[in-house]
């Protein structure tokens, strides 16, 4: 009886939703032991109904076919079942498939799923949203936000979202709990990161390990034109910063309170807004498996 594999593919992908059927007729193996149903997901949310449909259908397999915001819908759903996830990477900065080294090719990314190897991979819970790579609350979910707000895709439309988002970003103070310590912090950057990449190769947590059961809080102090041209420097070409400039610290759980009452949170790269004086970060109690390289 043949194994039932459900690909789940970001509608904004018009090239690859063409590819990806070429891809699969080329290798006998997906036919001749497999049953596979290509789906579209066409609105923010409508993966999160698909991957429903597929566990309902019994599935061996669900394969995210986009960026870390459809793996992230994904994801959400799978983490509960033993059903193992598989990556093909089609978005921009492809931060969790860059930190599998899973090939940002189709071809390449079907020869990974075909081998099957797996591991279970910490998972992010905040005030219950979900996220794998990183989350944060102050200039990235800003930086986000204006990206998410351009027409178009790319590293071109990443550098204007982000020089627009520099211009207008006001420093907001919070306070930190975690360890048993309280710190009131006014950062420039908040993020918690899980994975060793955000995407296109930058990253300030390179040694990070998504299976050791933490994650990284990030703070990064400044926001003078020298401050960020260093952090430019220390995220690309790995430039190590002082501590009074970048705190780095292992955490487990972490509380962030704000007086705003609100938060702007960023969630692998799709930004929502909490209506709470707190958020709550801890790992997810099951964690996901996700197929990797061997």
């Amino acid at each position: 009886m043949k194994k039932k594999i459900h690909f789940i593919i970001n509608s904004r992908s018009e090239k690859s939703l063409k590819e990806l059927p070429k891809q699969l007729a080329l290798d006998p193996f997906w036919q001749e032991t497999h049953d596979c149903f290509l789906w579209k997901s066409l609105y923010k949310g409508h993966a999160l109904e698909l991957v429903q449909k597929a566990i309902e259908d019994h599935t061996s397999l669900v394969i995210a076919c986009g960026g870390d915001g459809t793996i992230n819908e994904i994801a959400r759903y799978l983490v509960d079942t033993t059903i193992p996830l598989g990556i093909i990477p089609l978005g921009s900065g492809n931060g969790i498939a860059r930190h599998f080294k899973i090939p940002l090719n189709i071809k390449g990314a079907l020869a990974v799923i075909r081998e099957m190897h797996s591991i279970v991979m910490d998972a992010g819970l905040a005030n219950q949203h979900f996220f794998l790579s990183n989350m944060g609350v102050s200039f990235d979910s800003e930086f986000i936000s204006a990206y998410q707000n351009k027409q178009t895709r790319g590293f071109v439309s990443y550098l204007k979202a982000l020089f627009l988002s520099i211009k207008n970003h006001k420093t907001q103070t919070f306070v930190v709990h975690h360890a048993g310590f309280r710190r009131e912090v006014s950062p420039f950057l908040l993020m918690i990161s899980n994975a060793n990449q955000f995407g296109y190769d930058f990253s300030l947590t390179p040694k990070a390990l998504v299976s050791d059961g933490q994650f990284e809080l990030i703070l990064f102090k400044s926001k003078t034109i020298w401050a960020l041209f260093k952090l430019f420097l220390a995220s690309r070409f790995g430039l190590k910063l002082s501590v009074k400039l970048l705190e780095i610290i292992p955490i487990s759980d972490l509380v962030i309170e704000t007086t705003s009452r609100e938060f702007l949170i960023q969630l692998d790269g799709e930004t929502n807004r909490i209506f709470n004086q707190e958020l709550q970060i801890k790992i997810h109690p099951t964690g996901l498996q996700v197929i990797i390289p061997s």
